[in-house]
């Protein structure tokens, strides 16, 4: 998904983390909003530079 809590309300992305964070499955979030990916439980926090590439990081 990518930015998937762009123009939603915070009561739409609340219900969306929700129904994501059920899911079973994998998921590839790409999104700035921290605070959302937290409540996915999201294991791995990749991050795109034009110098460095691809690089696994710490969330912020």
């Amino acid at each position: 998904m990518d930015e998937p809590t762009n123009n939603l309300d915070m009561a739409s992305a609340a219900q969306l983390a929700q129904a994501l964070d059920s899911y079973q499955g994998a998921l590839v979030v790409v999104s700035h909003d921290v605070p959302f990916l937290r409540t996915l439980g999201i294991t791995r926090w990749l991050r795109m530079d034009r110098v460095t590439g691809l690089t696994e990081t710490d969330p912020l």
